[in-house]
């Protein structure tokens, strides 16, 4: 794989979709970040980045390492899902959710109790000839909100911003992260509703293909880059071969220390169930 910086073509001749600051067609994803850049992504083996005059190095990381590194996966034929990876029990967990669910905190907190992090915001989960499921880690860095931070005492000074206009920091974690791929073992979908305690639920069957599909990173642009069916066999033989589960917690109310022992205890179990 080569990332590139260079000049990337105007247009995809023969594109299927075409949407304003973005285009697809198999194979090729070209898509422009207003005072940014623009991205090329060919074939799952290279990107192109063409910055635009002035642009922040770090503004142009951020999508490099988000949306263009997304395409790349899936061009790859690698599951990419939008949440954080951790190692409990020697096995891993993706922690997954709509945006505010919580996952970047809950991560942060595990790790501050011992548990080695993968990835946090995409994890890679590639699958291999015995049709094992494996995360693949990331980079040694976590985006948290300021609060976020605050709650679980993360010291942010120094930190750089992800972008200018939002209180969200960069936090590098050399520290506990984890360099070596893990088995996939659970994936858990976290929510927020207006309940009296958090709780934990296995979800079986088609429920369980579903949340894989619901979270896949950039999930929207998969049947533009012409991969619908290559992403559903993916999901379908990644759900037959791990547990999932949705954690669910009381809106507006602190509890992450319950939260914390709900997945710990799972990860527990099913460490013990295959041992049995």
């Amino acid at each position: 794989m080569r990332i590139l910086s260079g000049e990337t073509p105007r247009e995809i001749r023969g594109s299927v979709v075409k949407r304003e600051g973005y285009q697809l067609a198999p194979g090729r994803f070209l898509f422009c970040v207003s005072k940014v850049g623009r991205y090329y992504v060919t074939d799952g083996e290279r990107i192109v980045v063409e910055p635009s005059a002035g642009a922040d190095a770090a503004e142009i990381r951020l999508f490099l390492l988000g949306t263009a590194f997304g395409v790349l996966l899936l061009q790859r034929g690698i599951l990419p899902m939008h949440g954080s990876a951790l190692v409990l029990n020697a096995q891993g967990i993706i922690l997954t959710g709509s945006a505010g669910a919580g996952k970047s905190t809950l991560l942060a907190a595990l790790k501050r109790n011992g548990a080695p992090f993968l990835a946090d915001d995409v994890s890679a989960v590639s699958i291999d000839e015995e049709r094992v499921p494996w995360i693949q880690p990331a980079y040694p860095q976590q985006k948290l909100w300021r609060d976020s931070a605050m709650n679980i005492g993360v010291d942010i000074s120094g930190c750089p911003s992800i972008l200018a206009r939002i209180d969200k920091f960069s936090v590098s974690i050399e520290e506990g992260f984890c360099r070596t791929p893990v088995r996939l073992t659970a994936v858990c979908e976290l929510r927020a509703e207006y309940r009296p305690e958090a709780v934990m639920m296995q979800l079986t069957g088609p429920d369980k293909i579903a949340v894989l599909l619901r979270h896949t990173y950039r999930q929207s642009l998969v049947a533009g880059l012409g991969l619908k069916g290559e992403h559903f066999e993916s999901c379908a033989t990644i759900a037959r071969q791990i547990g999932v589960y949705r954690l669910l917690r009381p809106s507006g109310k602190f509890t992450l220390v319950e939260q914390m022992r709900l997945v710990k205890r799972l990860m527990a179990e099913l460490v013990s169930g295959q041992n049995t």
